[in-house]
């Protein structure tokens, strides 16, 4: 099991950097995207809305695809055609995006009248919509990445196209003046081009193959997924959707700087986890140890999680300050940390939710993220009239709060794993006090405002010392830890030691 951990650490790490990457170059762009002489204020409103159409345009055409392919590329029934099973995957893809493309351009001018009252935006919306539907596709050829161990292929190409996509869409902005016009037009060309650079490893890795009964029970276990994924984007941009509606995009504005700040933890770290995780995890379906090996992950993850999540929220005020080049969008650090504690639920969802795959209870899965998302969309409604974007933020915590506690409640019943539930709500009530402690430090001056956030930030793992959170081999693995790797001169030697990591156990 430890080979196991050291080799999810490996991945998470090749992961987290292409991830970081991809915010470091969203947090880049706030600066353009706040500036007024390029965007107002409402039309970084409509970013967001925009942002969130698209994560729902592209679970629409993902049609749970990815997840079937990772289940059935690692069953052992068909162990000796994943080639096969890929192309299946991969054309069937290509049928859904390019059908639902035809379907839905012509609606873009409906679109954009229903959601901003008027067709305005129609443009925009067709470029939103041809690049989700590439998107889609290049979904397929990074799951086989994943589950191939290939986080470096993977890495490199995305951040090429990231790469790409940064520099066009400034082109198109500040040179050609076509404001979110360009930014998705450049989205849509960055999709496509990856997928031309992927062909080759995409044919390497087909066989001509289509078999009616896998097909369909792809699909079978596959439906549920679908519905699943739809709610659970839906769960994850009903705020948004319902500021709109209720409120105004200046409100929309505040909460999408918030988010994207926020969404570091979730894409830097839960997804990076959840990248280098997800297979490893299927794969280890059977093994003796496969308990054990999910309650540690749990926790480790919680634990490295909760430590970003006390950086983001007490120096998130700094942070705008830094990247935003209007006043108006300060106001939004006051919603940081319960939109931070929010993906603490969600990356403990993610984990719990294996016990289920497991069992192949695909329908109970999706039953959970139905009613999850009901539930936060009538907490939005409920709360966002009375506090505004507090509301909204609030809504998305309890919400994903309970979409963790349902799903781990019916996890555990097909699937026991002994989870260390004890020290993870210790971590989250250490955690929240010190992430919630900025919002009385920021009308401080900045010497002992920074000083006491550093101070607070690096207290988080003594505090659950003496709080006895650390299991004697646990200490004495931080020993060691901290031992190999701070001494800088043997750091060549101990990156080289995490090359050829291999889970076979």
């Amino acid at each position: 099991m430890l080979n196991s951990i050291k080799v999810s650490l490996k991945d998470t790490l090749i992961y987290g950097l292409g991830n970081i990457a991809v915010k470091i170059v969203g947090l880049l762009l706030i600066p353009l995207f706040s500036n007024p002489k390029f965007f107002t204020i409402e039309e970084f409103g409509v970013l967001g809305i925009l942002e969130i159409s698209a994560l729902v345009l592209t679970a629409l055409m993902a049609s749970a695809l990815p997840q079937s392919l990772t289940r059935w590329f690692w069953d052992k029934e068909h162990k000796d055609n994943q080639k096969g099973i890929f192309f299946m995957s991969f054309a069937t893809q290509l049928i859904v995006s390019l059908s639902l493309c035809a379907l839905l351009i012509p609606l873009s001018k409906t679109f954009s009248i229903m959601i901003f009252s008027k067709p305005d935006w129609s443009r925009v919306i067709t470029f939103v919509i041809i690049g989700s539907g590439i998107q889609a596709l290049n979904n397929i050829n990074n799951t086989l990445m994943r589950l191939q161990s290939k986080s470096v292929l993977y890495t490199t190409t995305n951040l090429f196209k990231l790469t790409f996509v940064l520099f066009l869409s400034l082109y198109f902005i500040i040179s050609r003046k076509m404001g979110l016009e360009g930014y998705y037009l450049a989205q849509a060309i960055g999709n496509a081009l990856l997928v031309i650079i992927l062909s080759g490893y995409t044919l390497k890795n087909s066989r001509i193959f289509f078999s009616r009964s896998i097909f369909q029970s792809m699909n079978a276990y596959g439906f549920p997924l679908f519905l699943a994924n739809i709610s659970a984007v839906a769960l994850n941009v009903v705020d948004r959707y319902s500021l709109n509606s209720l409120a105004a995009l200046k409100s929309v504005a505040l909460y999408t700087l918030a988010f994207k700040i926020t969404s570091v933890l979730k894409l830097a770290i839960v997804d990076s986890m959840k990248l280098s995780l997800a297979p490893m995890m299927l794969k280890r379906i059977g093994s003796p140890d496969i308990q054990r090996f999910y309650s540690k992950v749990l926790l480790y993850s919680s634990y490295v999680l909760m430590f970003a999540v006390i950086g983001v929220s007490l120096f998130s005020f700094e942070l705008i300050k830094v990247i935003a080049k209007s006043k108006q969008f300060w106001d939004a650090v006051t919603i940081i940390p319960v939109l931070s504690m929010s993906v603490v639920f969600v990356n403990m969802k993610d984990l719990t939710v294996y016990g289920l795959h497991v069992v192949k209870k695909s329908r109970i899965i999706g039953i959970i993220v139905v009613f999850s998302t009901i539930l936060s969309v009538c907490l939005n409604l409920l709360l966002i009239p009375v506090w505004d974007i507090m509301g909204a933020a609030v809504a998305t915590l309890l919400a994903q709060f309970v979409f963790w506690l349902i799903t781990y409640y019916y996890s555990q019943k097909a699937f026991y794993v002994p989870y260390e539930i004890r020290k993870i709500f210790t971590l989250v009530f250490v955690g929240a006090i010190l992430s919630s402690s900025c919002l009385l430090l920021n009308k401080m001056e900045i010497i002992p405002r920074l000083l006491i956030k550093t101070g607070l930030l690096v207290s988080f793992p003594f505090i659950l010392y003496l709080l006895k959170f650390y299991e004697a081999v646990e200490l004495q693995a931080i020993r060691g830890f901290t031992s190999k790797w701070s001494n800088l001169k043997n750091l060549k030697d101990n990156l080289k030691s995490l090359r050829g990591l291999t889970d076979d156990e």
